[in-house]
């Protein structure tokens, strides 16, 4: 079967059955094409239906010795344990080379999270001019207030609609991962800020291309990515030096203190729209480690007990 073929039969399989994202379909099929590239070049190997192990494993050395991360590694093998399996339902193989293929052992890496005092500080410095009101400063309070107020991923608070925000319940509706939608709270204080954008809105009558999203960029059209990503870095940017800063450091931090001031871990688990407890139990590492140093810190007889 001809490459191409195959892949957009795949990249229909993941999209409409799978309901995986544009980003991860299209992230899953350039992987398979670097594969394929890579089996075309050092075996000769066009086919995707007659590789073995032993291609793979020559691939992962391979991409180790270009010193790719081995999260990302994983992520390749991913799209192919994808495809394959995708493959072997078809009936177009008899086997899964992925069957004895190791996945590469990824560090544990613990979610960074900005202190709290770092996110009052945030906040405080977009909320101090009060009376200069502007709609990319409510804008901007809005997008701070959702990613790390209710722990919003960033592609979440991109589709938020008006529509999703129930002011009468202090509830927002999110479409997340897997197109599985959850419910999340939102304080008052939230709420009233989201109305003074929606009225702010609603004024800018040559805003034609709104279709009801929540968060705009300063034209009012609809937000995209990297428009967050920039306005968010710039706001911590302001506020902190932390190597790390991003939309989704933001909800790590919401999560860690949430844990911090002893949320339940299912909970967490559902506002975050984790789809298993072990996403979420991450998060209790820094809460742990948080403990220790406080003891550390304070506690008198801590300098005795080494």
């Amino acid at each position: 079967m001809n490459q191409e073929v195959l892949l957009t039969g795949f990249g229909d399989y993941l999209k409409f059955e799978k309901r995986y994202s544009v980003h991860t379909t299209e992230g899953y099929l350039s992987d398979i094409r670097q594969f394929a590239d890579y089996c075309n070049l050092q075996y000769s190997e066009t086919e995707l239906k007659n590789i073995s192990h032993q291609h793979i494993r020559s691939w992962v050395v391979s991409l180790l010795g270009q010193k790719i991360q081995t999260v990302s590694i994983r992520r390749k093998l991913s799209a192919l344990t994808h495809l394959y399996t995708w493959m072997r339902r078809k009936e177009w193989i008899t086997h899964n080379p992925l069957q004895k293929v190791h996945l590469p052992k990824v560090p544990e890496r613990l979610p960074k999270a900005l202190p709290e005092k770092v996110i009052q500080q945030l906040w405080g410095s977009l909320t101090a001019l009060r009376e200069v009101i502007t709609y990319n400063g409510l804008r901007d309070q809005a997008m701070i207030a959702l990613l790390y107020g209710s722990g919003l991923r960033r592609s979440e608070l991109i589709g938020l609609r008006w529509v999703d925000v129930d002011s009468s319940r202090g509830m927002l509706r999110i479409l997340g991962k897997g197109k599985k939608h959850r419910q999340v709270p939102v304080n008052k204080e939230v709420l009233t800020l989201l109305n003074l954008l929606r009225t702010m809105e609603e004024g800018e009558s040559d805003w034609t291309e709104k279709a009801g999203y929540v968060i705009l960029t300063d034209a009012g059209k609809p937000c995209y990515p990297k428009f967050v990503y920039n306005r968010v870095v710039a706001m911590l940017g302001a506020v902190t030096t932390a190597d790390k800063k991003s939309p989704h450091v933001l909800r790590h931090s919401m999560a860690t203190h949430l844990m911090d001031h002893g949320a339940e871990l299912n909970a967490v688990k559902e506002i975050l729209g984790h789809s298993s407890l072990a996403a979420t139990q991450v998060y209790t590492h820094n809460s742990i480690a948080r403990i220790k140093e406080v003891y550390r810190q304070a506690h008198p007889s801590s300098r005795l007990i080494k």
